[in-house]
């Protein structure tokens, strides 16, 4: 990047564009964004897990709370999230 800064102050000061090495560094950096912009754009995303049914929580959410691990007012909160 340093260079590429370098060789457009030059280009500034002078006037002059066609300086071969000025181009060369130009595509060269210009190319490696336009790969990690592209790149960053098409990547694939990674894919959630399918939703398990209302009944199946409910159902879990039973068992911890018969176990004692959920109490009873973090049990109802979660029933009704559930809708239940």
């Amino acid at each position: 990047m340093v260079l590429l800064s370098q060789m457009m102050r030059t280009a500034a000061f002078t006037g002059r564009t066609d300086v071969s090495m000025f181009t060369r560094i130009a595509d060269r950096q210009g190319g490696a964004w336009a790969q990690r912009t592209v790149g960053a754009a098409y990547a694939p995303r990674p894919r959630r897990p399918p939703a398990r049914p209302p009944a199946e929580l409910l159902q879990e959410a039973t068992a911890l709370h018969e176990g004692g691990v959920l109490t009873d007012a973090e049990f109802q909160r979660l029933r009704g999230r559930l809708g239940v």
